[in-house]
């Protein structure tokens, strides 16, 4: 039995090494010099707890423009000041595309939303969209009397504290008072950390952007992404179904109680294209959801910075 297990392992290990080796397309001769890499994992082992420091003692040995492999992914590591101008500045246009990843995929409904979306005509006319529709000058005054309101709860909630000479953490009021104002704009109401989820808004968005961040060998080994080695999609799936049943929640509750004598939120400006055809790209329910997750989670975040 033993051996049949491992043959059952080692098959598509060698299927893959095959693959790998017939299938490569980039000759060697055209690429900057850089470490040989192993089949299949490439140069993942030289990268340890710190790549950063790693990539540089690369850097000093192959040179400021490298070529290595990370898994099945062949990378270019720019390490010079004048490289990184050209590639992040010069031709910024040229290196700006996103490439599919197992959290875009779980999280942000398979690249739909302005964080993950390679960069194309979708992602700027979903940019255009927000710059216009959220964050012009036009619709910034159409929500001072959302601001006023907010700011005079919170003057009076310092003012019932100080008659109370109780302390007030500043820092978390006025984080909430930022992200208060901005659900206003994005989803025309504030909604209470449990509506979201048990654990609250902050340490569901912070899961998500740390497994956003995590090495996952399914990105860089795409044959054994299925098998989730690591447990990372497995929590990438719940993390996505909790923001999507609480858009799917936002999107129901515009469309049941739609008015139109109230200012529009950002939710009803999205919900006004909803199937239409006035748009380049026919946007739906996960177009909407993408996008107000990206809004959502950047409103949390930046507030938990002050």
């Amino acid at each position: 039995m033993a051996w049949i297990l491992t043959t059952l392992a080692l098959t598509p290990l060698a299927f893959f090494v095959l693959a790998w080796l017939s299938k490569r397309k980039i000759k060697d001769s055209k690429l900057p010099p850089g470490p040989i890499g192993f089949p299949i994992f490439g140069s993942l082992h030289l990268l340890g707890k710190f790549p950063h420091h790693d990539l540089h003692q690369l850097a000093n040995k192959y040179g400021p423009i490298m070529y290595m492999r990370l898994g099945l992914v062949p990378t270019v590591v720019v390490s010079s000041p004048r490289a990184a101008e050209l590639i992040l500045k010069t031709h910024d246009l040229v290196f700006a595309n996103r490439p599919p990843n197992e959290a875009a995929k779980h999280i942000s409904y398979e690249q739909k939303s302005l964080s993950f979306a390679p960069y194309g005509s979708y992602w700027r006319n979903v940019r255009k969209m927000c710059t216009l529709e959220l964050l012009s000058n036009h619709k910034i005054n159409s929500f001072m009397s959302s601001r006023k309101e907010e700011l005079d709860l919170l003057i009076d909630y310092i003012k019932d504290a100080s008659r109370e000479r109780a302390a007030v953490d500043l820092s978390a009021k006025v984080s909430s008072l930022s992200a208060d104002i901005s659900c206003r704009m994005v989803f025309g109401k504030k909604y209470m950390e449990k509506e979201f989820d048990e654990k609250g808004f902050k340490p569901v968005i912070h899961e998500g952007m740390r497994l956003a961040a995590s090495f996952n060998f399914g990105d860089y080994i795409p044959p054994i992404a299925p098998l989730d080695l690591q447990g990372l999609t497995k929590r990438m799936k719940a993390v996505g179904k909790v923001f999507d049943d609480f858009f799917e929640k936002i999107i129901d509750e515009h469309i049941q109680f739609k008015d139109e004598n109230r200012t529009k939120d950002f939710v009803d400006v999205m919900l006004d294209f909803l199937g239409s055809e006035e748009t380049e790209y026919r946007i739906g329910r996960d177009n909407i959801k993408a996008i107000i997750m990206w809004d959502h989670v950047r409103i949390v975040f930046a507030a938990s910075l002050l």
